[in-house]
């Protein structure tokens, strides 16, 4: 593999024992449509994250005010337990992704929502199919690298061959076109 930057729209695979069946139709507008579907579903997981947050706070203040310490005011209720109802949101909405990643993007078509408006796909470059599993290895995998590395690690598929980001270059993926 070379680490070049190629504008050509179609790029093969790398030569090797392991050459998939498909051609892989990448572009010249990859970039913005893989930041928008990005964008698109990060907005998705946004609202279950808030719809979560604001259901366990509500669920925690009527267990409190109902059963815990029904005598007691809303006042005199210790930040503790709101903390725990933010945790329990936010294991919640890790819960949701997960299984969204597993049934979208290790699905029949491969993309998640955001990937399937922007008319992209997620193909491995041996050609077997995505499984939900990989999926979600390829999602956490994502996440931390983002977390341990900054969110510019994924500037580096503006120099990687294939356009791949680093995670995509573990798990020998790659976002294709599907027009």
């Amino acid at each position: 593999m070379t680490n070049t930057f190629d504008l050509s729209p179609q790029l093969t695979a790398p030569p090797g024992d392991r050459q998939p069946d498909f051609i892989v139709r990448q572009g010249t507008w990859l970039h913005l449509r893989r930041c928008l579907a990005f964008l698109l579903d990060y907005a998705l997981y946004a609202f279950l994250a808030v719809a979560f947050s604001v259901l366990a706070t509500m669920l925690m203040e009527y267990v409190i005010l109902n059963w815990i310490a029904p005598d007691r005011p809303l006042a005199e209720i210790p930040t503790a337990l709101y903390t725990l109802a933010r945790g329990a949101a936010g294991l919640a909405t890790l819960a949701a992704v997960i299984l969204y990643i597993r049934a979208t993007l290790g699905g029949r078509y491969q993309a998640t929502f955001g990937m399937r408006l922007f008319r992209l796909r997620l193909e491995r470059l041996d050609a077997v199919e995505i499984t939900p599993r990989y999926a979600t290895a390829h999602t956490l995998l994502a996440v931390a690298l983002c977390a341990l590395f900054t969110p510019l690690i994924l500037l580096a598929a503006l120099f990687l061959s294939h356009r791949q980001t680093v995670h995509d270059r573990l798990l020998d993926t790659v976002m294709v076109r599907t027009d």
